[in-house]
């Protein structure tokens, strides 16, 4: 029995580790990748490769021009547009990462139990999906701050709250079939715990539709960010960040400065697009796996 439950375990790791192999080259194929990697290359160097500090004002040259000393201009209190461009990456990337992971990891834990146990869990979970999933977002995010403040740590929150159902549902789908696949029923007979055969055995197979869906998730949040941030909530100024960025800038678009908002703007669209194309070739691809 110990050697079968062994060979059991060697041929689903090899399996998964074939997904993952497989979801890898899908998404080194596409041209978003490209995009991705150099937004992630600024957000580790942004300290090295900006040229100025990026929350100290310079009042002497408030909206100045794209030029060879300031590459995207100035904002409206004289700071570097290039340089505060850099620094909302890291801002904006290790946010998104860091609430979608955490919604992750409560969602796919919540779901893996949900759909193997069935019963009343199966069911409370199901209406606490349903629940959240019916107030509007925006709403949900005023209220919360209203309530607790306006930090990062409860934007983190926010969005983390908003993506466990996504997840929830996602992983239940995936465990409610496979719950009845020769090799749980196999596991089992091998005296595994429930969790054991829960989280050994099923979860790592419903891994490759939840990375498919994480990069979406990822640009769903930069865009949450982007815009609690433009209504003035979530990260606020001095600190960068793109949507704040273009709340500075917005009003003087109208007088043709339109660099404070313009480059900040084309961030986060440039990085909604890159991240939103490798969650669909990974999300179109992953049923031929």
């Amino acid at each position: 029995m110990t050697s079968f439950s062994t060979s059991l375990e060697e041929l689903r790791s090899i399996s998964i580790l074939n997904t993952l192999r497989r979801l890898g080259r899908v998404a080194a194929t596409t041209p978003a990748v490209v995009i991705l990697l150099i937004f992630l290359f600024i957000a580790l160097l942004a300290p090295v490769i900006a040229p100025y500090d990026p929350i100290k004002p310079d009042p002497a040259n408030k909206l100045k021009p794209p030029s060879a000393e300031h590459w995207f201009g100035t904002d409206p209190m004289g700071m570097d547009v290039f340089t505060r461009v850099l620094y909302a990456t890291r801002t904006d990337f290790s946010i998104a990462l860091a609430a979608v992971s955490l919604g992750v990891f409560i969602g796919v834990t919540l779901g893996a139990v949900a759909g193997y146990l069935g019963g009343v869990i199966d069911e409370v979970l199901s209406r606490f999906v349903e629940v959240v999933q019916a107030f509007p977002l925006f709403l949900f995010a005023l209220a919360v701050f209203a309530v607790l403040g306006s930090n990062t740590e409860n934007l983190i929150f926010i969005i983390a709250f908003i993506n466990t159902p996504v997840y929830l549902k996602l992983v239940r789908s995936l465990v409610l079939p496979l719950k009845q696949s020769d090799f749980v029923l196999a596991a089992r007979c091998a005296g595994n715990s429930q969790m054991s055969v829960v989280f050994r055995h099923i979860l790592p197979n419903t891994l490759g539709p939840v990375f498919s869906q994480f990069s979406i998730n990822c640009a769903y949040a930069i865009q949450i960010i982007a815009g609690v941030s433009f209504l003035g909530y979530g990260v606020e100024v001095p600190h960068p960040e793109w949507g704040s960025m273009i709340n500075v800038g917005a009003n003087h678009i109208v007088f043709g400065k339109w660099w404070p908002s313009i480059f900040p703007g084309a961030a986060v669209f440039l990085s909604v697009l890159a991240l939103t194309q490798i969650g669909e070739r990974l999300s179109q691809r992953y049923s031929r796996i």
